[in-house]
Order: C-alpha cells, then sequence, then structure tokens
C-alpha cells in the first residue's frame, strides 16, 4: 500500500475520516518495567497490536505533541479573520478573487482544524497512558465523591 490514510482497506483523505478515533482503539502502556524490551517505539500492528514506549519517551512525545497543537491553535486564531476578506472592489474580477481566496482560507481552516483534533486525540492518550489528570477531572472525582456521601 502506498502511503496515506486507510480505512476498512480504502485510501481516504483527512475529511472523510470517521469521528471515532483509531487513538482511543490501539492500546497505549509504559514498558519501564523489568523483562520488557527496552527503547520502546509505537508497535502499532505489531505483536502487541499497542503502542509502546518508556516513560521517559513518552513524556517527550507529550511535550512535542501538546507544543505543535500550541503552535496549530494559535493559527487557527489568526487565520480565522480570513474569512472576513472583502473584495476590494465590486466589479467581477475583484468579487471571484476573493471567492477562490476565500475558499483557500476555509480548507487552511479546516485543516488547522483536523491538525489540532487530531493532536488533541494523542495529548488525551499520552496523558491517560502517563496517568496524568487535569484539574477538570479532579474536580468530578471530588463532585462524584461528596455525591456519594450525600445519600
Amino acid at each position: 500500500m502506498s502511503s496515506g490514510i486507510y480505512w476498512g482497506g480504502s485510501r481516504v483523505s483527512t475529511w472523510q475520516q470517521p469521528d471515532s478515533s483509531w487513538w482511543d482503539v490501539v492500546p497505549w502502556e509504559i514498558n519501564d518495567a523489568a523483562g520488557q524490551m527496552p527503547g520502546g517505539g509505537a508497535s502499532g500492528a505489531g505483536a502487541n497490536g499497542k503502542f509502546s514506549m518508556s516513560k521517559s519517551e513518552m513524556e517527550a512525545v507529550l511535550k512535542e505533541a501538546t507544543t505543535l497543537r500550541d503552535l496549530i491553535d494559535e493559527q487557527l486564531y489568526r487565520a480565522d479573520a480570513l474569512k472576513l476578506v472583502k473584495p476590494p472592489a465590486q466589479d467581477p474580477a475583484s468579487v471571484r478573487y476573493t471567492e477562490a481566496a476565500l475558499s483557500t482560507g476555509n480548507f487552511y481552516l479546516g485543516h488547522l482544524q483536523l491538525q489540532s483534533k487530531y493532536l488533541g486525540g494523542l495529548i488525551g492518550n499520552l496523558k491517560k497512558a502517563l496517568g496524568i489528570t487535569t484539574e477538570q477531572d479532579e474536580n468530578n472525582a471530588d463532585v462524584a465523591k461528596k455525591a456519594g456521601t450525600l445519600g
């Protein structure tokens, strides 16, 4: 198979991918325990069928993915102005050129949104594998504890 994204044996572009993420299907593990192969690496469809890395590798990937998503989200924020482009005049050439520019800008925004969503899935699974909880997770746990003691 050539490079690209495949779903159900067929090549699809990013906008055709289903909403369910393959990140949620593939198990993630930290392989720092004794007896496990050092060096990690993404085993993907390998013998174990999972992503397996050392804790330090996983933390490094998490840091890089978070930095990249922050950069993409900043680009998204700045690129939102592309939707506001107006033709300099109402002549046919200016109007058509502006319509083409708006279409291109919308594709660019959509691409950035897909990248941010993709990285969000990666970051979420890395945090889950590392046992990192967010403040919201902790707040939800506190609320659940309190609700359990009220009954």
